[in-house]
């Protein structure tokens, strides 16, 4: 055998350059699948806090209705939540809200969706973390999926207390507002700082998004800033599918929040919530600008109440949500 003669300084430089790139390598921490969804989760079965024209129900009066199910099995399986599309009821559509048992700070989240509730008129459905640490929006707020009525593409959010803002640089997307405080003058009331998906192609949201099979929402969390990342069905990075995902080869995000926020002061404690609301603060409100829904009844409450079957589509199917941490 040849022995090699290797300077102590090349094998420490070697050694260092290993250990910071293992070091930086995100690992998996939590997998939420359709083996252990229900078991992870918590039904949130109150009043909707958005005034929403919604009954949400807890997992045995989901299960019961057929709000929530198990689609498929092994490598295709994914779970079903969806709302009540039959019954006329007075009192607001049933539907079901999620929230993680676990709550995080920091993290790359993947959200591996099949289908949406979106661009259905009435419909507001959004995948989001949102903290526990104490009156909202204290703790903080990010959206990471959202949308009203027929609305084509998805909008990204952060809704925070006063002192954070965000610069218009590092992302693809498009600063509908800077401002994340939700009470910042200049800005509607609640709206924080919104990015618009920068591709209009409809394939981001909604019905567009489930012609194409849907895709992934990838958000990563740090102390400097909260980037999105968005992939269509067919160009999913194969580092995520393999299980080892690396976001420095993912190119630009769809949105970043970053400048002027302390992002560790603002943002504590969140957990992943899964939900479809109806009307309320946001589809309520920008009803009649609509020009497709408005059409449809004077209110979003007559037409959510009246109109049983144009909810048929309005159902999550999701895959999976990892969440891995770095350097661990």
């Amino acid at each position: 055998m040849v022995r090699l003669n290797v300077s102590p300084v090349v094998t420490l430089l070697a050694s260092t350059t290993f250990f910071s790139t293992a070091l930086a390598a995100y690992k998996l921490t939590d997998s939420y699948t359709p083996s252990n969804w229900f078991d992870s989760f918590v039904f949130f079965d109150q009043k909707d806090p958005t005034s929403g024209f919604v009954q949400y129900k807890n997992l045995a009066s989901a299960a019961r209705s057929g709000l929530i199910a198990i689609d498929g099995s092994g490598d295709n399986a994914a779970v079903y939540m969806g709302v009540d599309h039959k019954t006329k009821d007075p009192a607001g559509r049933a539907s079901v809200r999620i929230s993680s048992k676990k709550s995080y700070n920091h993290g790359l989240f993947i959200f591996d969706i099949e289908h949406n509730p979106g661009s259905i008129c009435g419909t507001w459905p959004a995948a989001w973390l949102l903290s526990d640490s104490g009156k909202w929006p204290i703790g903080g707020e990010i959206d990471i999926f959202e949308g009203a009525n027929d609305q084509a593409d998805n909008k990204m959010t952060l809704h925070t207390t006063s002192g954070c803002q965000i610069v218009p640089t590092g992302f693809s997307g498009k600063i509908d507002t800077p401002n994340c405080d939700v009470n910042a003058p200049g800005q509607g009331k609640n709206m924080g700082c919104g990015i618009l998906h920068p591709v209009k192609n409809g394939q981001s949201f909604g019905k567009g998004m489930n012609a194409v099979g849907g895709g992934v929402y990838a958000t990563r969390w740090t102390s400097q800033d909260i980037s999105i990342f968005y992939f269509p069905r067919s160009n999913i990075p194969s580092d995520i599918t393999m299980g080892n995902p690396d976001p420095g080869k993912w190119g630009m995000p769809v949105a970043k929040f970053a400048g002027g926020c302390n992002i560790d002061r603002h943002f504590q404690n969140l957990n992943i919530i899964f939900n479809t609301a109806f009307c309320g603060d946001w589809a309520g409100e920008a009803w009649g600008s609509s020009e497709t829904c408005k059409v449809k009844a004077k209110t979003c409450v007559d037409y959510v109440r009246d109109q049983p079957e144009a909810f048929e589509e309005a159902y999550w199917m999701v895959r999976s949500v990892k969440v891995y941490q770095e350097g661990m």
